[in-house]
């Protein structure tokens, strides 16, 4: 499925990554690098006409608005990073992203928190409190990065391993300690 017809554009990459898997494991090199070799094509094609788009609308009256709303709509948005031509840079596009994850968390009485970010690592330290939440977690923050900012390098999340129930932090364990 496509987000043409229906589809998320998670599953539309899901279903792109199938496809880019199937044409490496083709049998004959000949058809490998012409399969390539098309889709370089064709991306290449793309990249340049959403560049132009971007600069007629800019140029437009009222493009800076409709350049925001463009940036900030999810599938529109991973086309742009897809093809390095989206107008805002990585940190801008990664702020968005962790803005996105503090409602998300927020209202499962979590937290995120941005610990570190330079052009190779971005390091974060999820806050839940929920036994069990660790890994389902650390999946919805690699996914929300990730499709923010697909040139980060390295992602740390912090805060994500789960731990034994029968844990209790030292911390907590002298903070009950009467004085």
């Amino acid at each position: 499925m496509t987000p043409a017809d229906g589809g998320s554009p998670k599953e539309s990459i899901a279903r792109i990554e199938e496809l880019v898997r199937r044409i490496e494991s083709l049998p004959d090199p000949s058809a490998r690098r012409a399969a390539v070799d098309l889709v370089q094509a064709v991306m290449g094609l793309h990249e340049a006409a959403l560049a132009r788009m971007l600069e007629v609308v800019a140029a437009a009256g009222n493009g800076a608005a409709t350049m925001e709303a463009m940036a900030a709509d999810d599938l529109i948005s991973s086309v742009l990073c897809l093809h390095g031509v989206h107008p805002d840079d990585v940190e801008t596009r990664l702020r968005r992203a962790i803005d996105k994850l503090h409602r998300y968390f927020d209202s499962r009485g979590a937290g995120i928190v941005l610990l570190e970010f330079n052009p190779e690592l971005v390091r974060v330290r999820y806050t839940g409190t929920r036994a069990g939440s660790g890994a389902a977690a650390k999946q919805v923050i690699e996914e929300t990065i990730y499709e923010a900012a697909p040139e980060i390098v390295n992602l740390v999340i912090e805060g994500t391993e789960e731990r034994d129930p029968g844990f209790v932090p030292l911390a907590n364990l002298m903070a009950s300690q009467p004085a």
